[in-house]
């Protein structure tokens, strides 16, 4: 934390919430688009409806990757986005921010970070199948980490094996 001064303290975390390691600030490629939810589901460059092939496939092959969905409800007073790093081995590293923007535009207010958490990847149901699988992970017994991941875990864990 960065006091007026200028000085380091990190006892004093702005409105008492504890700062976190800001995955979404790691560069982790994104798998898929980042998926935009308002009213449906869409691509979040190019604004188009998106079918969410590219997650479900995901999904159903198991193996690491990354997922990031921005929630976008209307009047548009509120945001939230949630990067889910699928590590491969059934479990994900999930990381939420939201900003509240009643009184001024969004992108003028800085995200609140939420822990990390460590999820079970539950198993997709029987009716994704190959090449036909349109839905969002779904993700099990999500449990706050007592310690964030670093930047380098993260590459390191998302990296693929030789």
């Amino acid at each position: 934390m960065v006091a007026c001064d200028g000085e380091i303290n990190e006892d004093a975390p702005p409105n008492g919430v504890p700062a976190h390691v800001d995955l979404f600030a790691c560069g982790v490629q994104l798998t898929c688009p980042a998926y935009c939810i308002h009213l449906s589901i869409a691509d979040c460059s190019s604004g188009g409806p998106e079918t969410l092939g590219c997650a479900g496939e995901l999904w159903l092959e198991g193996g690491s990757g990354a997922l990031e969905v921005h929630d976008r409800p209307g009047p548009g007073n509120w945001m939230g986005d949630k990067l889910t790093l699928f590590l491969g081995d059934g479990k994900a590293l999930v990381q939420n921010r939201t900003r509240s923007c009643l009184d001024a535009p969004c992108e003028t207010i800085p995200w609140e970070l939420g822990a990390h958490e460590l999820c079970d990847v539950a198993t997709p149901p029987a009716t994704c199948q190959p090449d036909n699988c349109s839905e969002l992970p779904v993700l099990e017994n999500c449990a706050p980490l007592e310690s964030d991941w670093s930047c380098g875990e993260v590459a390191t864990a998302m990296s693929p094996m030789p």
